[in-house]
């Protein structure tokens, strides 16, 4: 197997932890996994595990290319991904079926969105913490947020009129579904804050409601 360690492969309790050197191109960092697989042999073949991606940050995109890779050399079947620093953890059932991805995949993070980070999916986005002031959300499917929505989010940014936005507490500066736009000046009543509400788009308005327990 290759010595260079700008990729270094480790088993951890629940699948392989890929540790990425920081300083090195991302170009590189592709490449070296691609050639480490196949270093490897059959060890990574068909094999259905997690993957988690430590050292070097990268973005959903960068992710995505390597787990193309562990798809096109081994055809590992990955069941979850952690990139460890909240920005990127996604449920799936397959490389395959994650690549071709459609509305109905959906993109989880566990942990608060801060002001200024920006997700963008095709599908919906499920978020277990708190959308921040400044932190923005655009998914081609619904938005729902298990915590506090105090940002900007874009539910159906194709088009979808059935997508919604939803939280368990719910105060956007403003938000999108489809096409529909509606700004928050004056913030929102105290039962809509204070009780989980979702926004929905009827007759090609927005309206806000709360969610029957």
């Amino acid at each position: 197997m290759t010595k260079d360690n700008a990729v270094i492969f480790k088993g951890g309790k629940t699948g392989i932890i890929v540790i990425l050197d920081e300083g090195a191109d991302f170009s590189h960092i592709s490449q070296v996994l691609r050639q480490k697989i196949r270093d490897a042999g059959n060890f990574f073949a068909g094999a259905s595990t997690s993957i988690t991606f430590k050292g070097k940050v990268l973005s959903e995109d960068e992710i995505a290319e390597l787990i193309e890779v562990f798809d096109d050399e081994a055809g590992i079947n990955i069941t979850y991904v952690d990139d460890q620093t909240g920005e990127l953890q996604i449920e799936q059932k397959s490389v395959k079926s994650a690549k071709k991805s459609s509305s109905d995949e959906v993109l989880y993070r566990k942990s608060n969105l801060r002001g200024g980070q920006i997700i963008t999916h095709n599908g919906s986005v499920v978020i277990l913490g708190d959308v921040n002031a400044g932190a923005e959300i655009y998914a081609t499917g619904s938005v729902m947020i298990f915590g506090a929505m105090r940002g900007f989010a874009h539910a159906g940014t194709e088009g979808n009129e059935k997508a919604i936005v939803c939280a368990f507490s719910f105060q956007p500066t403003h938000l999108k579904i489809a096409s529909a736009e509606v700004h928050f000046y004056e913030g929102v009543p105290d039962v809509i804050k204070e009780n989980p509400s979702y926004a929905f788009l009827q007759d090609g308005a927005i309206y806000v409601d709360t969610i029957s327990t």
